[in-house]
């Protein structure tokens, strides 16, 4: 029996350009990332409560809402959501990803991700 997709709503992921920094020959979380990535894991964990981890092959979507105006990669904004859902086990690895899917949207949270299940 195929399950629906789970459903998870972040703040807006910061780009990959952001996520790492240099210095004193060592590379290093960004603030601005690890602040991200606290506030990210503590909202997957309050909507997991009634989830289970997708083990295996699945699919991701992520919707994103432009934050202003300026020109934007929206393939930037899929390292960071990925690393972190693979952080909070909601995944078992992002090497089982099959399909990504990336789309900017009107209007709605920040960022909304769907994960399916493709061993079911």
């Amino acid at each position: 029996m195929k399950r629906d997709p789970l459903k998870f709503i972040l703040t807006l992921p910061p780009s990959v350009n952001r996520l790492w920094r240099m210095g004193r020959g060592k590379m290093y979380r960004s603030k601005n990332y690890d602040e991200w990535r606290t506030l990210s894991l503590w909202q997957l964990s309050c909507q997991m409560r009634d989830k289970t981890q997708i083990t295996g092959h699945y699919r991701l979507r992520l919707e994103a809402v432009r934050p202003d105006r300026r020109k934007r990669d929206l393939g930037n904004l899929e390292k960071a959501a990925h690393d972190v859902l693979v952080s909070a086990e909601i995944v078992e690895d992002d090497s089982y990803c099959q399909v990504i899917e990336l789309a900017w949207v009107k209007a709605g949270p920040e960022c909304v991700i769907y994960l399916e299940s493709l061993d079911d």
